[in-house]
């Protein structure tokens, strides 16, 4: 019986973990409140108006300058991925996808669970050196 509850909780957990909804955020609210982007599963999504290796170079040299330490780069025909890690060992994903021709999505996750507050620190930082 014990068994059997604690399965279903098990169950109930898992479930909200990986069906978490979409949570649109302000991207600058004072400059301009229509823009926002989306924080969904512990990744901050948003869109920016440049080419990806334009953006994918700009990335690079903003987490540099931002202290995490770079430990490898994923290239694909869909998407570049740069892996780093930031003081307290915490995994640091940033992923840059050319969705149109000047249109590119970028999608941050700090740490295991995701950091919506670092997130956007280096989504800011990596808007504001275009």
């Amino acid at each position: 019986m014990k068994a059997t509850h604690f399965n279903f909780l098990l169950c109930i957990v898992f479930s909200g973990l990986f069906s978490a909804c979409t949570t649109p955020v302000a991207i600058d609210p004072l400059n301009n409140p229509g823009q926002v982007a989306d924080y969904k599963a512990g990744y901050f999504y948003a869109t920016l108006e440049n080419d990806a290796g334009s953006i994918f170079r700009i990335a690079i040299n903003e987490m540099d300058e931002l202290g995490y330490f770079r430990t490898g780069e994923l290239h694909s025909n869909e998407a570049i991925t740069i892996i780093a890690r930031k003081v307290g060992d915490q995994k640091v994903q940033v992923r840059i996808k050319q969705l149109a021709p000047e249109q590119v999505e970028i999608r941050i996750r700090i740490g295991v669970l995701g950091n919506l507050a670092e997130s956007q620190t280096l989504y800011e930082h990596i808007k504001d050196a275009l």
